[in-house]
């Protein structure tokens, strides 16, 4: 690829796939965050209750709602959330998270490496290794659930920071 294209065509198409890989990686990275903190909070609350719920059978009174309530906790956890696939849609973010930073840092030490040295041949390896890896990222089989406001904020905030204009053929079949 180097040698058929020359050193500056190159790092322009690196370049844009950092770009690329960064908007992936911002995205990714706010939907884990959002999600890791609603599951803390979802079962920090579930917990909660369930606590409550046992407290309140030690009371005659209290008894049945608080077996009730305790019962409602347990059911949600077992049944409900992994019905939904709750906890997978949680790892699912960190994991995309995770996979689209080795990308990026795969693309901006291939963009560093080319800047200080001119072994083609290392390089180009190291190009098609990290291409490889985000066309496997694109093939993975998780099924996120999809926030087009939050991946158009990423997608203007990575173009502002690369200094990009605005892309008028944008479309969100690229996630």
């Amino acid at each position: 690829m180097i040698a058929s294209m020359n050193q500056e065509k190159f790092l322009v198409n690196a370049k844009e796939k950092l770009c690329f890989s960064d908007w992936h990686k911002r995205y990714y990275a706010r939907q884990a965050r959002k999600y890791n903190r609603a599951d803390y909070w979802m079962k920090a609350i579930i917990g909660v209750l369930a606590l409550v719920g046992a407290i309140m059978t030690g009371f005659p009174d209290w008894r049945m709602p608080g077996a009730f309530l305790a019962a409602a906790c347990a059911i949600v956890v077992s049944n409900l959330l992994p019905r939904f696939k709750w906890d997978e849609t949680v790892s699912g973010f960190k994991e995309e998270e995770e996979e689209w930073m080795r990308i990026f840092k795969g693309y901006e030490d291939v963009i560093s490496f080319t800047e200080i040295s001119d072994r083609g041949e290392i390089l180009l390896q190291e190009y098609q290794r990290i291409v490889e890896m985000q066309k496997a990222a694109a093939l993975n089989s998780r099924r996120l659930p999809h926030n087009q406001k939050v991946w158009d904020e990423c997608d203007k905030e990575t173009r502002a920071y690369y200094n990009l204009p605005d892309d008028p053929y944008k479309t969100d079949a690229n996630h």
